[in-house]
């Protein structure tokens, strides 16, 4: 007779979740749970990033079952907010004055971030499928509960918590959180490629595109052709660490706002880490580094993230448009599917084909009353408007 096992499911114990500060103190299991969906949760990804980071605080959450078994992992970040890291004046036009610059001025705050400040999308928690969806969302909530608890046992009260950022197709799950006090907030669009199953060279998806915007990627390669582009590793030199740090920082410095820096160390760091799959270029101009772009690849997915750039060389040289190209080239030489390429600048990246995609994340002040008076300012920071471009030949629109 054949014995025929049926399978275990296992449910979440809510006395058995399991709080750390490093992820060297994780289960092993952690990656397993992981496997390969998200790179941004691998331990080898949050391992590089917390070595690198010295100011920033971590905690990693683990969900067991009553067996004792790792069902479910989550991530948090605490991250020092002061009016550094704020644009004030594009800051105060964006929400109408209804925040006054003497108060954004004046922002000092601690933000416990569920997600990671530095990498776009749903970064903040993993389950197996043993774990209904409906009940996620309760035990995230629980759980950063219990890390403010222990930040303000400590002495660290937190201003803000967050659970930042979610994806149209989670928008039915995640807005279980507002049931938790969280206010939706509408953050700029993500822009995406979808890449043509029939793209199997850049110049397939040059052929691909109406005359007028293969004209004018035509005239990007040609300012850009005197550039030297080089594939950075692991280990670089100190001259070149000081070059990626202040490329990096004239684009942070000209954003609205900023959930802390990272620095050249870590991007570096996590070359070395994580290898073929972390993209890291350099754009030189007569041995001048004038920008530099990073990527990640994982699950069908090349994830443009960082870059850095002379603003003096941009227009004579087309150096950010070349790395938008770039991306896509990649993106097709590696047979990925999607080719993320981040907010902001979402004209120049529509005219390469990339179109927006809504995301939102979640927002609840500590105390309650500020978290009734946070709501009207939070739902005033509406997504940025801009031209979308239609680069494609009508046929790539009607699929």
């Amino acid at each position: 007779m054949i014995e025929i096992h049926k399978a275990v499911r296992r449910t979440v114990d809510h006395n058995n979740t399991q709080f750390c500060t490093s992820i060297n103190q994780v289960n092993s299991d952690w990656d397993k749970i992981v496997g390969d969906r998200n790179v941004y949760l691998t331990s080898q990804y949050l391992r590089t990033l917390e070595e690198g980071l010295k100011h920033t605080q971590f905690h990693y959450i683990q969900f067991f079952s009553t067996d004792s078994v790792l069902l479910g992992i989550a991530y948090c970040q605490i991250i020092p907010i002061t009016s550094s890291e704020i644009n004030v004046k594009a800051l105060s036009e964006r929400m109408g004055g209804m925040l006054p610059k003497s108060i954004i001025k004046s922002i000092d705050v601690k933000i416990l971030i569920c997600g990671n400040a530095f990498a776009t999308g749903e970064n903040g928690f993993l389950f197996n499928s043993d774990v209904d969806r409906d009940t996620i969302c309760g035990l995230v909530n629980k759980a950063q509960d219990e890390v403010n608890l222990r930040e303000s046992t400590e002495g660290n009260k937190i201003a803000v918590t967050l659970i930042k950022e979610f994806w149209p197709e989670s928008f039915d799950t995640s807005d279980d959180f507002k049931a938790s006090g969280f206010s939706e907030v509408d953050i700029d669009v993500n822009m995406i490629l979808r890449l043509d199953e029939s793209w199997k060279s850049f110049e397939d998806y040059l052929s691909a595109m109406n005359s007028k915007f293969r004209t004018k990627a035509m005239q990007v390669l040609r300012k850009s052709a005197s550039l030297d582009i080089v594939d950075f590793d692991g280990s670089p030199d100190e001259q070149r660490i000081e070059q990626v740090d202040e490329l990096y920082n004239t684009i942070v410095d000209k954003a609205n706002f900023s959930f802390g820096r990272l620095n050249a160390s870590t991007l570096f760091a996590m070359k070395k880490a994580l290898g073929d799959d972390f993209f890291f270029r350099g754009y030189y101009l007569e041995s001048k580094l004038i920008g530099f772009s990073t990527a990640t690849m994982f699950n069908n997915i090349f994830d443009g993230n960082f870059i850095g750039l002379d603003y003096d060389y941009n227009q004579d040289y087309a150096v950010y448009q070349r790395m938008l190209y770039d991306f896509v080239k990649q993106g097709i030489e590696s047979s990925v599917q999607y080719v993320k390429i981040g907010r902001t600048a979402e004209e120049i990246k529509s005219g390469v084909g990339a179109q927006p995609v809504e995301m939102k994340f979640y927002a609840k002040h500590r105390n309650k009353v500020t978290n009734a008076l946070l709501r009207p300012f939070i739902q005033n920071l509406k997504p940025s408007k801009f031209d979308q471009r239609r680069p494609f030949k009508a046929e790539y629109y009607n699929e």
